[in-house]
């Protein structure tokens, strides 16, 4: 480095940086505590390590052990980590035995309980199901030529796409794919991001062949005007695409739960006066307990009359259901606690379990304290 300029990591190759990382985490592997002797028998840390083999395989003498852990964080930055959360196989396979997924589903991959609790069981519920869609992408890709995934709405989703978009980009062997926008857009102006088109934008710039289907149309219409609509021709043009989806990405929402976009859309409408006042505790005496793409179920089954409108999404409940019993096709459900409030989901997610008008899906992400809960 020219004398007199200052050191930056971000001004580092790629190859450096990882290589950098690569070593340092492979030191912390070999000695729990990086203070303990190295074969020389000499008292030093990580970093010191590291700097002496830059200073003899780079010819780096400016690397010093004090900028070893900017280019581990540079690294990081890089999206060149990343972190695997822990899995908890006995509660999963309780939780199979339980509701008896194992007559539906055989994969080893079915229900994925994640080791984690607290306020950030959902952030890592969301990365063990992108690191899901992504080896499902890997295996279709060796049987089909590009690869479509559905996205819907809603944060949970938004966490999954921004991961597998990382996971896509440094993969130079992941097929090509199509993303598809599962429903129209986001229910409230001030939460875009939660709209599955936006999630298009990680993509872009990924080595691989990326298309898109986008939805456009009205984000809610009403019930008797929802076949009317469907036959507009861009939104129509989305329908008809629909059936080449291989893996669907998706969450839920109890009505419970104050953050659930549905509810929070319907009660939007009351408040501009464009839906009775108690149709929220209407549609909950009538057994509403959740929803999946914004479709609203009791404990029995799909609500199909009870709900004044309708969003704009490429599959009704059944359609979910029929997909998840395809060969090569794929439903993934989030089944964290709500990433806003931390609230478990388990009243809306028994019936997804129990019910088979509603086993909408094949492989299933939760964390360790929604699992506990349904075992209790």
């Amino acid at each position: 480095m020219p004398k007199g300029k200052r050191w930056h990591p971000a001004e580092e190759s790629d190859e450096l940086v990882f290589a950098v990382c690569d070593r340092f985490l492979d030191q912390l592997r070999k000695q729990f505590d990086p203070q303990t002797d190295n074969e020389h028998g000499e008292k030093r840390g990580a970093a010191a390590a590291i700097a002496e083999w830059l200073r003899e395989e780079w010819g780096r003498e400016d690397l010093t052990r004090e900028r070893i852990y900017p280019l581990f964080w540079e690294a990081a930055r890089r999206d060149f980590l990343f972190l695997q959360p822990p899995r908890e196989q006995h509660l999963a396979e309780r939780i199979a035995d339980r509701y008896g997924v194992g007559r539906y589903f055989q994969d080893e991959k079915t229900i994925q309980v994640v080791n984690a609790r607290g306020s950030e069981a959902f952030r890592h519920v969301t990365s063990v199901a992108a690191d899901l869609v992504f080896s499902l992408i890997m295996e279709l890709g060796k049987k089909k030529g590009r690869v479509h995934v559905g996205m819907g709405g809603g944060f949970s989703t938004m966490m999954v796409a921004k991961r597998l978009a990382r996971r896509v980009h440094s993969e130079l062997a992941c097929p090509d794919l199509v993303l598809h926008a599962l429903s129209a857009g986001g229910f409230l102006i001030d939460a875009p991001q939660k709209a599955p088109v936006t999630y298009f934008s990680y993509f872009e710039g990924a080595l691989t062949k990326v298309e898109y289907v986008a939805l456009y149309s009205e984000t809610v219409v009403p019930s008797e005007d929802y076949e009317r609509v469907k036959r507009n021709p861009g939104v129509q043009m989305a329908f008809e695409r629909a059936a080449e989806i291989d893996i669907v990405i998706t969450s839920f929402a109890s009505v419970e739960d104050e953050h659930g976009m549905l509810r929070q859309y319907l009660e939007h409408l009351i408040k501009a006066g464009q839906l009775e006042a108690d149709l929220v505790e209407k549609m909950k005496k009538a057994g509403w307990i959740g929803d999946v793409q914004f479709r609203p179920y009791r404990a029995e089954g799909p609500m199909l009359e009870e709900c004044p409108v309708r969003a704009m999404t490429l599959f009704e409940l059944s359609d979910l259901v029929e997909m998840a019993r395809t060969e090569d096709k794929h439903v993934v459900l989030l089944a964290g606690p709500c990433g806003e409030c931390g609230r478990l989901k388990t009243d809306a997610l028994e019936p997804l379990l129990t019910q088979p008008k509603l086993r909408l899906w094949s492989q299933l992400v939760t964390d360790v304290e929604t699992a506990s809960e349904l075992l209790r």
